[in-house]
């Protein structure tokens, strides 16, 4: 059997006796993307009758079924809401740079990095700021992941 048709084996028996919640832990991950688009229909036809609660670290899962929310780190509940409100929060402070890896360190030194990530083999640097970092940074739209990163990084104490 499919990973797939696992999963949607384990939603069916899950669904035995009715329940009022089911709760879903990481069920896309290791799906191929045909097999991740009939589940995101199916537990959003679910989600229809029956609270559905989304364990995951996939960002995309949270984007295409969630209409709420939470950021737990450690323990503490740091966000809860809905998706699209936690994007407004930072709309407008996300700043986007290509640099090289050696100048990755002084990048880190002088600016809020929220994320970086490799694209083509160069580092893109994700920066949250007020107002333009400077030279070379480019406004970008916010993603649920600048969302996760920054909500972190401003619970750790070296950000608090």
């Amino acid at each position: 059997f499919s990973g797939g048709m696992k999963q949607r084996f384990g939603i069916a028996q899950s669904l035995i006796g009715e329940p009022k919640l089911i709760i879903v832990d990481e069920p896309t991950a290791g799906l191929d993307p045909g097999e991740r688009n009939r589940f995101y229909n199916l537990l959003t036809e679910i989600g229809e009758n029956v609270v559905v609660i989304l364990s995951t670290h996939i960002v995309q899962d949270v984007q295409e079924l969630c209409r709420n929310m939470a950021i737990i780190h450690h323990g503490k509940l740091l966000f809860a809401g809905a998706p699209n409100d936690a994007l407004k929060s930072i709309d407008g402070r996300v700043w986007e740079k290509s640099i090289t890896k050696d100048e990755l360190a002084a990048h880190s030194a002088a600016h809020h990095i929220i994320s970086n990530k490799l694209v083509a083999g160069r580092p893109v640097i994700h920066v949250l700021a007020d107002v333009t970092p400077g030279d070379g940074f480019q406004q970008a739209a916010p993603t649920l992941e600048d969302v996760f990163f920054s909500t972190i990084s401003a619970a750790t104490p070296a950000h608090a």
